[in-house]
């Protein structure tokens, strides 16, 4: 029991500093913990730098419109992955995709599959009676929460789930009470004397 609660104490520490970091958020005079964070916001994310929300990504800033993270906290493999942005928001600068106001983004509900998305980036027209243009999203798009920007100076993205509707949440499970088989059969066996007393008696 002991050691649960270290081990609980710990991981709660480890979720306290991840809330508490700073990052910078496209048109905030100045940088927001990452608990701060909302549904919508457009975040930049640097080299080694945690992705603090599930995000899709935007731009980059080495103008490839690649990127690679590391996912080895969410599914354990150590093989850097490849993520890349639409031509349509790559081709913008931070300032008009902070300005812009014609780009919508569309998210299935939270799910916990991380090897699967499927979303779409809507382009308004800023004329009436134009039509608007939709982008498909997959999964080559997002970078979930808790992966690590491995390549580029930065990149930035749009956060589309937070909190408990993350991949990451939503395929955490709580932490089970470790029951041992001598515990069980201690259990067992006061069960069979109680029994026995009172049969006794």
């Amino acid at each position: 029991m002991g050691r649960e609660a270290m081990d609980d104490l710990a991981r709660r520490r480890r979720d306290k500093e991840a809330n508490s970091e700073f990052y910078q958020v496209l048109g905030h005079p100045h940088a927001l913990r990452s608990r701060d964070i909302k549904v919508g916001d457009l975040v930049k994310i640097v080299k080694n730098q945690r992705v603090p929300a599930d995000l899709m990504l935007l731009r980059t800033g080495d103008g490839t419109g690649e990127a690679f993270i590391r996912t080895d906290q969410l599914d354990g493999e150590t093989d850097w992955k490849l993520k890349t942005a639409l031509g349509v928001t790559q081709s913008l600068s931070e300032e008009d995709l902070v300005l812009s106001k014609n780009l919508q983004v569309t998210a299935e509900p939270p799910a916990r599959d991380i090897h699967k998305f499927s979303g779409k980036l809507t382009q308004l027209t800023a004329e009436v009676g134009g039509s608007a243009r939709d982008y498909g999203v997959g999964i080559d798009r997002m970078m979930w929460a808790n992966t690590v920007l491995a390549s580029g100076p930065y990149v930035v993205g749009v956060v589309v789930y937070t909190g408990t509707e993350t991949r990451q949440a939503q395929n955490t499970s709580k932490a089970r009470v470790k029951f041992g088989l001598l515990e069980h059969e201690i259990n067992n066996l006061s069960k069979v004397q109680y029994h026995l007393e009172r049969w006794l008696i």
